[in-house]
C-alpha cells in the first residue's frame, strides 16, 4: 500500500480531492518532528469541534508524543497507547462519531512512529466530519482547509503539551 492510498483502508471518504492534493503536497514538505506538532495542535482543534473531553489514554498519548518532540523518548511509548488503549476504544464504540474521533487520535498519536499517520490522521478526521455532518461537502471542505492552513503554519520551533490539550 502507497502512503497516499489509505482511503482503500477506511473505506469510501466524501472528500474534496482537489483539497486532499493539496494537503498532500503541504505534507511532502514536512517532516516527522513537524507533522507531530500539526498532530497536537490538530487534535486541539478536533477536540474544540467535537466537543469531547481528552480521557486518561487521550492525554497519556498526547505526552507521549510531546516527549518524542522533545527527544525525551522513543516511538514506542505513544504508538503502543494508540494501537492499545485507543484502538480498543474505537472497537468498543458503537456512536460512529466517537469512533471516527477516536480512531482519528489514534492516527495522530502514532505520527512518532511514521510521519504518514499524520497523512492517515487527516483522512480518519474527514471521515469523522462525514459522521458529523453527512452529505455536507461545505463542511468537508472547511475542515480540509483548516487541516491545510494548519499544516502550512508549523515551524520546527513550535511546540505544544498536552496541557494545552
Amino acid at each position: 500500500m502507497g502512503i497516499y492510498d489509505y482511503q482503500r483502508l477506511v473505506g469510501k471518504i466524501t472528500d474534496i480531492a482537489e483539497l486532499r492534493a493539496e494537503f498532500i503536497a503541504v505534507f511532502d514538505t514536512k517532516d516527522k518532528r513537524e507533522m507531530a506538532i500539526f498532530g497536537l495542535l490538530y487534535a486541539k482543534h478536533l477536540l474544540a469541534v467535537t466537543e469531547f473531553a481528552a480521557n486518561s489514554e487521550l492525554l497519556c498519548a498526547f505526552e507521549a508524543v510531546q516527549e518524542w518532540i522533545g527527544g525525551k523518548a522513543n516511538y514506542h511509548k505513544a504508538r503502543n497507547i494508540a494501537f492499545t488503549e485507543l484502538y480498543e476504544e474505537a472497537r468498543s464504540s458503537h456512536d460512529p462519531i466517537k469512533k471516527n474521533f477516536t480512531k482519528t487520535m489514534a492516527q495522530i498519536s502514532c505520527i512518532p512512529h511514521v510521519k504518514a499517520h499524520g497523512l492517515w490522521g487527516s483522512d480518519m478526521a474527514i471521515t469523522l466530519i462525514n459522521a458529523m455532518y453527512p452529505n455536507n461537502l461545505d463542511k468537508v471542505r472547511k475542515e480540509r482547509k483548516i487541516q491545510i492552513e494548519l499544516l502550512k503554519s508549523v515551524r520546527l520551533s513550535d511546540s505544544v503539551t498536552a496541557d494545552e490539550l
